[in-house]
């Protein structure tokens, strides 16, 4: 995956939760999903592909989670503010 897919995938979710969450705390609970479904995402595609471990592939690990974080923490900014217009308009 690249870092571009992984920020946009990180984005959705966190539109979706900050679209769909009223409370702050709760979307954020929510979102801590994100780099523990990617730190699985990395440990399962390391097992299935043995041949392509690095001297580096330990950083995945670090690195990995940070890419959809970050497109996690715009979208549910962005799902906020879009459910706020939303609440003003009606």
């Amino acid at each position: 995956m690249t870092i571009e897919n992984l920020l946009v995938l990180g984005f959705v979710a966190g539109l979706i939760v900050g679209g769909a969450t009223g409370r702050r705390k709760t979307g954020c609970m929510i979102l801590l999903v994100v780099p523990i479904a990617m730190v699985a995402f990395i440990a399962w595609w390391q097992a299935a592909h043995p041949e392509n471990i690095r001297s580096t592939s330990g950083l995945d690990y670090v690195f990995g989670p940070l890419w959809p974080s970050l497109g996690a923490i715009g979208g549910y900014l962005t799902g906020a503010m879009c459910r706020s217009l939303l609440r003003k308009i009606r």
